[in-house]
């Protein structure tokens, strides 16, 4: 397709996604202090943030609503509204991917939801076709960023990158899905500001007590309304791995060009679709997980709700991660057309891309339950490496229960004592490495690949073998270079 019909193309979708666009109002300054949130002399405006976070908002947070703990059917795309939506890939019923039992709940029943992926033909979005009430899935969350060190790095670096270009002394960094701190904090020895967004309660303890002040809820327009409000706007607005756990995008977005400043931008992050399709990475679907995203769905998203894209980058973590940073307006760059105009040529938004996609899903199933079969009747014994969403999926999907994969390790200690959703294997420390003496982990945090076979040289070095739940060329041995 020539990229003047692409363009032409694309300039009629995005005409209709503006259409009914509010134009922005005008840019609001911090508003006088409210009784109760005191940004008085005696306290720097971070300290006063903080302060409100800690004492005020506990009356603000008493108008959310929660949501009943039933799943619903979604059947128009989050990227650019349109109904028709068709599937793609079914994984079955599957139990949510982080409710890790307790031993005393192994006999109650589980709950499950259906899980399959679902693509809108006009804009190439990937999409959930059933919504798990998030109040399940976030409230109690059981991934820290700190527990990476990789990932530490590669968030503090986005975060600091990001200030030095957008953000003024004095200026507010707010960031989305802030998890326990440890983005905000590698940035708080500038003079900024800074707060965190996250629903999940046990996390955000974490983060205040790393200095981070950290409202626990929902992201909303209603909850930037009320930050606009005491803080003002903000210069930079952070949403790293965010995006996609969420079913109302249009709230979200609405919320971050309210916040934003007419000089401000939004920096996110969000697994490429493109490296789910070329490599049939099937355990990066779960019900937290409720789009996949190219950037043509993202620039429909983005703006029907006045916000540009500006730039992307991709970043191999997380299997294959995209970076945009968009700023107020309405458009993309040159850089981002030649992103669009890729996609279209590969045939990435199309029926066929998520057909092969599928085949490909398949034959790893059965491939991955065959070869640890062959190595169980050879009497090696395999464990399982990190207790992670994507290694619920696999396990489920794969219907491998404990006669194939008798246990799982897992260096968080939050999960420790815990069992796999589903297939029930008990996760243990690493510690149990030495006592079971395994001949062969099976990687189900592959994406920290890495990191784990370096931080296991004693396993490899006495001839432990790696495995991934995906096959390369067939085989599922990892190859690792001794160190």
């Amino acid at each position: 397709m020539s990229q003047s019909r692409m363009g032409s193309i694309l300039s009629e979708e995005l005409h209709t996604d503006q259409a009914g666009l509010e134009p922005l109002s005008p840019a609001a300054d911090p508003a006088p202090a409210p009784a109760g949130i005191p940004f008085g002399v005696a306290q720097t405006p971070q300290q006063a943030l903080a302060d409100w976070v800690r004492r005020d908002y506990e009356e603000f947070a008493a108008r959310c609503t929660d949501q009943a703990a039933s799943s619903w059917e979604r059947t128009t795309c989050r990227a650019c509204g349109a109904g028709g939506l068709v599937e793609g890939l079914s994984l079955g019923s599957m139990p949510p991917a982080n409710a890790l039992l307790r031993q005393s709940e192994l006999d109650q029943p589980e709950p499950r939801f259906p899980l399959s992926l679902r693509l809108c033909e006009r804009c190439g979005m990937a999409q959930l076709g059933h919504v798990v009430p998030p109040e399940l899935l976030f409230r109690s969350y059981l991934f820290f960023t700190s527990s990476s060190r990789r990932m530490s790095e590669h968030f503090s670096a986005l975060i600091t990158e990001a200030a030095h270009e957008f953000v003024p002394p004095g200026g507010l960094i707010i960031e989305i899905g802030s998890n326990d701190g440890t983005g905000l904090a590698s940035i708080q020895r500038r003079d900024v500001r800074v707060l965190g967004v996250d629903p999940a309660r046990n996390i955000s303890v974490m983060a205040a007590a790393r200095g981070v002040p950290t409202i626990s809820e929902f992201f909303t327009e209603t909850l930037a309304r009320e930050i606009a409000r005491v803080a003002g706007r903000a210069h930079l607005v952070v949403a790293c791995n965010v995006l996609g756990h969420i079913d109302d995008l249009d709230d979200v977005c609405r919320g971050i060009r309210t916040l934003l400043a007419p000089d401000g931008a939004l920096v996110f992050e969000v697994p490429y679709l493109g490296e789910l399709l070329d490599r049939a990475e099937y355990d990066t679907i779960y019900h937290e997980h409720l789009s996949y995203f190219a950037v043509r769905p993202l620039v429909h998203l983005l703006n029907r709700h006045g916000l540009q894209l500006e730039r992307v980058e991709f970043f191999p973590v997380h299997g294959g991660t995209i970076r945009g940073t968009a700023i107020l307006g309405t458009g993309y760059s040159p850089q981002v057309e030649e992103w669009i105009a890729d996609e279209i040529e590969k045939g990435m938004g199309q029926r066929r891309a998520f057909e092969e996609m599928a085949r490909k899903v398949e034959a790893n199933r059965h491939g991955l339950r065959r070869r640890l079969a062959e190595l169980r009747a050879a009497g090696a014994k395999v464990i399982g490496y990190g207790a992670p969403a994507k290694g619920t999926v696999v396990l489920n999907y794969c219907e491998i229960g404990t006669d194939l994969l008798p246990l799982v390790i897992d260096s968080t200690p939050a999960k420790q004592g815990c069992y796999v959703p589903g297939t029930h294997q008990p996760i243990l420390p690493p510690s149990a490495i030495e006592r079971e003496r395994p001949d062969a982990l099976l990687l189900l945090a592959w994406n920290h690949a890495e990191e784990i076979t370096e931080r296991e040289a004693a396993f490899r070095a006495r001839g432990g073998r790696f495995l991934t739940p995906h096959a390369n060329k067939g085989a599922f041995e990892l190859e690792t270079t001794p160190r």
